[in-house]
């Protein structure tokens, strides 16, 4: 048999399950159940071996125990239990006892994948039997995989692990709900896997060569796996690949684990947490990496652990900033580039349209887009046509970064626009939310775009690096009033807190209340009469007429902060008065205000305004062209400057699509109109 029809065989034992298990439950029976049939006939020949080993060397510590248990099975992992899935058949009547001492007597590596499928340590490895018990499917479901032979002579690693990602995908396609949150499409990971390593193929054939790969959300490790397949197969058949991964939810964890395990590599580098908080690969750099992480799910619960390390500067992974808490992309992209090798490494990453431009200048996006971009890391974006993935219908878009790259895309950035329908084909029946796929000649197409890197009319385009950046600038106004009393603002001075706060007093004793009290109504009656007189007057005064009006009448100087007050109360803007002096000047009559340094007006904060000038662009060229002519009292507070990135493949691949002829769409109305009247009449009738 081939591959397909092993998986087929093993698949079919859900029909065991029908009625007792809900389809998206058949993965949590099937998966781990082939995992056991694989490993029964991998340690079948040396078991005798392992007994005897065990009986000989039990009061050993539990290292060296494990260590010579490990050599006499001839793997790194091993059963020290006298049954199989086969012996176990033998007593029905003691089934449920002798199958918990057969998971038991796995080696801690196998347990760890055991207790996982089952939801976590605490659980045990009894849900991996007991409802099948309860269920009286126990020995059933467990005789018919003894039926399959998944001996390594018969089936060999290679095969075993096409095997065993055929049944991932049938479990993922059949549970499309599930899908979404940890299976990526095939062709996204062959796209990304092509992108990888199209340019590497001299590094990568060289004499003894070899590389390390890494997925910090490897999922069920599809893409830790695909990408080793397309290495040997493609570029270099003796290259020596290892295999990396983490991976937060525990029964993903265990398919990737069984996985990477029934393919022959080391299950150990694959680890279990939350990479984020918890990097249980600390010291490792990698030549390549691919994710494709969760997007559009939050960080509060680990935001403390985050802000701290990047609290750190370059000590941490996160030294560049932090994203938005509502999603953690950005998070992933920093960790894997905190991973780089400094002799070069390659990076594939999965996102949504969120990193690309969320986040104004000087946000923590925005910072890390920045940082990505000046260091000259950013290779290629590619958008991907929506409707592609299982669990969500948005648009999403390949980021392609290296520290090493070709002398040819130093400098620059290529964007490739994937999305129209010439790179996708429609699914006869959706998957989940997933409607399209990208078929294998599509995939070359993009693939090739990439190799060539150059521009291709709506298709590709490449930009320098300072393309994407900006400088927001803060553009100031001077504020202008002028000041004409009304009985409504009168009124609104004696209701105003700080006039009101005159007449208190917060001392305890009375006597000196008292007199602090009155010493107030005094100066508010001041105050009052002041204002009341200048409204007498009727004259409209200018800013600096009026506070001296003010300031000079009375016997007490006003306390700071009054000079505010009074403006806000009395103050009316107007574009025709003159400007607004600071306080240390307004006591100066000077008479040609329009000398005066800009620096020395009050600031109208509801004029402030930016402009976002692009880095190639001289900001005082572009002041005096775009913003004076509409505004001649505007000036520039460059102390505010913020250097921004964002990336628009709107702005870059948009078509203007012309609106329809207005004609055309009055005879559709008219035609829908009478429509609308015969099928009114043959009710009627």
């Amino acid at each position: 048999m081939n591959p397909n029809q092993y998986a087929d065989f093993i698949w079919n034992i859900k029909e065991y399950l029908r009625d007792d298990y809900a389809e998206k439950e058949y993965e949590e029976v099937i998966l781990p159940f082939t995992l056991l049939r694989r490993i029964d006939c991998v340690l079948e020949k040396r078991r005798d071996q392992v007994t005897e080993t065990h009986a000989q060397y039990k009061s050993a510590s539990q290292k060296t125990l494990d260590a010579l248990l490990k050599k006499s099975a001839g793997h790194d992992f091993y059963n020290i239990s006298p049954f199989t899935l086969t012996s176990l058949l033998d007593d029905a009547e003691a089934l449920a006892e002798n199958f918990n001492a057969y998971l038991n007597g796995f080696s801690d590596n196998i347990k760890d994948i055991l207790y996982n499928f089952s939801g976590g340590e605490e659980k045990g490895l009894s849900p991996l039997y007991t409802t099948l018990l309860r269920k009286e499917l126990l020995f059933l479901v467990t005789r018919e995989f003894t039926k399959i032979d998944l001996h390594p002579e018969v089936v060999d690693n290679h095969n075993m692990g096409t095997i065993f990602e055929v049944l991932i995908r049938k479990s993922k396609e059949t549970s499309n709900e599930k899908a979404g949150q940890y299976y990526t499409p095939r062709e996204v990971v062959q796209l990304m896997v092509n992108i990888m390593f199209i340019d590497q193929t001299k590094k990568l054939t060289q004499k003894g060569a070899g590389c390390m790969i890494y997925d910090p959300a490897c999922g069920t490790g599809g893409m830790l796996t695909t990408a080793k397949d397309h290495l040997l197969s493609s570029i270099n058949p003796h290259l020596n690949v290892y295999l990396f991964g983490q991976e937060l939810k525990e029964q993903t964890y265990a398919i990737c684990k069984a996985d990477i395990l029934i393919k022959g590599e080391k299950a150990d580098n694959i680890k279990q947490g939350n990479t984020i908080s918890r990097d249980q690969l600390p010291d490792k750099r990698f030549h390549y990496m691919l994710t494709n992480p969760p997007f559009g799910e939050d960080w509060k619960k680990i935001a403390t652990m985050v802000e701290n390390e990047a609290a750190q500067g370059e000590l941490g992974r996160f030294s560049a900033g932090t994203p938005d808490k509502s999603d953690g992309s950005l998070l992933f992209l920093q960790h894997m580039l905190a991973k780089m090798e400094q002799a070069g490494s390659k990076i594939g990453i999965v996102f949504n349209g969120s990193p690309l431009f969320n986040g104004d200048a000087g946000s923590g996006p925005s910072n890390i887009r920045k940082w990505i971009i000046e260091n000259d890391w950013l290779d290629c974006i590619i958008a991907l046509p929506k409707d592609l993935f299982y669990g969500t219908s948005i648009g999403t878009y390949i980021w392609v970064l290296s520290n090493k790259k070709p002398k040819e895309r130093v400098g620059k950035i290529q964007l490739i626009n994937a999305v129209s329908k010439d790179f996708y084909t429609p699914l006869r029946r959706s998957l989940g939310k997933k409607m399209v796929e990208i078929s294998a000649s599509q995939i070359a197409e993009i693939t090739e775009l990439y190799t060539n890197n150059t521009e291709v009319a709506k298709l590709s385009q490449i930009f320098a690096n300072e393309d994407f950046g900006y400088t927001k600038v803060t553009v100031e106004r001077p504020l202008r009033l002028k000041y004409q009393i009304t009985d409504e603002q009168v009124a609104a001075l004696q209701e105003l807190k700080a006039f009101v706060n005159l007449a208190t007093s917060k001392k305890k004793d009375a006597a000196k209340a008292r007199v602090e009290i009155e010493a107030g109504k005094q100066k508010q009656a001041e105050i009052l009469a002041v204002v009341i007189a200048i409204q007498k007057s009727a004259k409209v005064l200018t800013d600096l007429e009026f506070i001296q009006a003010v300031d000079g009448q009375l016997s007490f100087k006003l306390a700071k902060g009054w000079i505010k007050n009074l403006r806000n109360v009395f103050g009316m803007r107007d574009e025709t008065a003159p400007k607004v002096l600071l306080e240390p000047l307004r006591k100066q009559a000077i008479a040609k205000m329009d000398m005066v340094p800009a620096q020395w007006y009050e600031i109208d904060t509801d004029l402030r305004d930016t402009e976002s000038i692009p880095l190639w662009q001289d900001i005082d060229e572009y002041f005096e062209r775009e913003v004076l002519p509409y505004a001649a009292d505007a000036w520039l507070d460059r102390e505010k400057d913020k250097v921004g990135y964002t990336i628009s493949f709107t702005k870059y691949f948009y078509e203007y699509k012309p609106l329809r002829d207005l004609e055309v769409i009055m005879a559709e109305f008219k035609a829908l109109d009478d429509e609308t009247e015969d099928f009114i009449g043959h009710i009627e009738d």
